[in-house]
C-alpha cells in the first residue's frame, strides 16, 4: 500500500510542478508579447517593460477570454496601428517557444 500512495504523490508533485511551469511560460509569454506591442507602439525599453507590467496587471485583476490579446488590439487602435486578432495570435504562437525555452533554461 505505501508503494502505491508513494506513486500517487509523485504523480500529484509532478502535475503540481507541471501546472507551475506551465503558468510561468504562459506568464513570460504574455510580457513578451506586451513588450513586443509596446515597441510597435514607439515606445522605449523601459517604456515596453513598464506597459508589458501594466497590461500583466489588468489581465490578472480582470480576468477575460483573450484578455492579453484584446487589451493590446485596443491599444494598437488607439495608436492607430493596424492589427488583427489572427495576427497577434500568430505573433503570440511564434513567441511561444522562445518564451518556453527561456523560463526553462532559469
Amino acid at each position: 500500500m505505501t508503494n502505491l500512495t508513494e506513486r500517487e504523490r509523485g504523480f500529484e508533485a509532478k502535475y503540481s510542478f507541471d501546472l507551475e511551469q506551465n503558468f510561468r511560460i504562459e506568464a513570460h509569454l504574455y510580457k513578451m508579447l506586451a513588450v513586443w506591442a509596446g515597441d510597435k507602439m514607439g515606445m522605449t525599453e523601459a517604456e515596453s517593460q513598464a506597459y508589458a507590467a501594466k497590461v500583466i496587471g489588468d489581465v490578472v485583476t480582470n480576468p477575460q477570454e483573450n484578455g492579453v490579446i484584446s487589451v493590446i488590439l485596443a491599444d494598437f487602435g488607439r495608436h492607430n496601428i493596424d492589427m488583427t486578432v489572427s495576427e497577434l495570435n500568430r505573433k503570440l504562437e511564434a513567441l511561444r517557444p522562445i518564451a518556453r525555452a527561456e523560463v526553462l533554461e532559469e
